[in-house]
């Protein structure tokens, strides 16, 4: 990036009135401006980050939402596997940045457990701006949803995770990797890790494409899934469009997430969303 460029981020960002004014009577930007190239003459990086979701499936951005943004997400779940029959759920998301660097995230729904599994989560940015290059965070989650529900119900719990975020954005690309671990509430006090990762390319403005997934270990504790095993995962391939303040997102592929058969399966996650700020 040049110099040039640099510069007039950092003027955007703070909202300098020259800066302001250029891009009132029509300043034209160039391509290189805009994620995958796309030019138009109201978009900017920044806006761009502003309407960004802190989650959409599974990883968690590490630079959250930018303050004073907020914003809804209605989703459906499903879920088909041999030796068991279809699950189906959703639920919804509320989330927003009262001040710079924290994001809050409340979550509800119908799980594949057919469990109702609330949950609230806080993300605290401490390096990087979410608008280009490496961002850090940290991620602080209280859910009621043990690790090793399934339609069996063989537990449903109280869990406490703590994670270390990481993302990466620039004019083409986006990254988000997680690293978490949960400790369950109960008696037992059962802990489990998993690492969320999600990448891919924008495709123009409204567009991306790319692949969003988790894979989850039990690392302590006498109970395993109810198809035997001590781990799952869930991933696959993402697409997203977005307009204005809205988007939609589908994300499918494999899955052994709350299966009670050890054959593979395969899951769904179809969100809509929008962002206010």
């Amino acid at each position: 990036m040049s110099i040039f460029r640099a510069a007039g981020w950092a003027m955007l960002s703070i909202g300098v009135p020259s800066a302001a004014s250029a891009q009132a009577a029509g300043a034209p930007t160039t391509n290189a401006d805009q994620p995958g190239g796309a030019a138009t003459a109201n978009e900017s990086p920044e806006a761009d980050v502003r309407r960004d979701p802190p989650i959409i499936a599974y990883a968690y951005a590490a630079h959250g939402t930018e303050a004073k943004t907020y914003g809804v997400q209605a989703y459906g779940l499903g879920l088909v596997a041999a030796g068991q029959d279809a699950v189906l759920g959703g639920g919804g998301a509320i989330w927003g940045s009262p001040l710079r660097g924290l994001t809050f995230v409340v979550d509800g729904q119908r799980s594949l457990s057919r469990e109702f599994s609330p949950s609230a989560a806080a993300i605290v940015r401490f390096y990087g701006s979410g608008l280009e290059g490496f961002s850090l965070g940290a991620l602080g989650k209280f859910k009621v949803d043990g690790f090793a529900g399934g339609p069996s119900r063989d537990e449903v719990e109280r869990e406490v995770e703590l994670g270390a975020l990481l993302s990466y954005r620039d004019v083409a690309w986006y990254l988000d990797a997680n690293a978490v671990a949960g400790q369950g509430m109960g008696a037992d006090g059962e802990t489990d890790a998993e690492g969320r990762l999600r990448f891919g390319r924008y495709l123009g403005t409204y567009v991306r494409l790319g692949v969003d997934g988790q894979v989850r270990a039990r690392a302590s504790g006498p109970r395993v899934l109810p198809n035997g095993r001590s781990w799952d995962f869930a991933a696959g391939p993402q697409a997203t469009i977005a307009w204005n303040r809205f988007y939609g997102s589908m994300t499918a592929g494999p899955a052994t997430v709350r299966l009670v058969s050890r054959n593979g399966g395969w899951s769904a996650m179809l969100s809509v969303g929008a962002v206010a700020c």
